[in-house]
């Protein structure tokens, strides 16, 4: 199995875990979106050899966290 699509399983795994509705008062969305934004870019990154697999999951946990409150 190739670390790419180990990745989108975590990916996969734990986006199933968020809660349907999240805060919709407007700093968390504004945060929500940066971080899913900084995500985004490290997830490309990381598919292009530029990033660590801990900045990969480190991005991804901060962006969770944020979905959660």
């Amino acid at each position: 199995m190739s670390t790419s699509r180990n990745l989108k399983q975590i990916f996969l795994q734990k986006i199933k875990t968020l809660p349907d509705k999240q805060s919709q008062e407007r700093g968390n969305r504004i945060m929500r979106d940066r971080l899913w934004k900084e995500f985004d870019k490290v997830w490309v990154r990381y598919n292009n050899s530029k990033a660590s697999f801990q900045e990969w999951e480190k991005a991804f946990n901060n962006w969770v966290n944020m979905e959660t409150l």
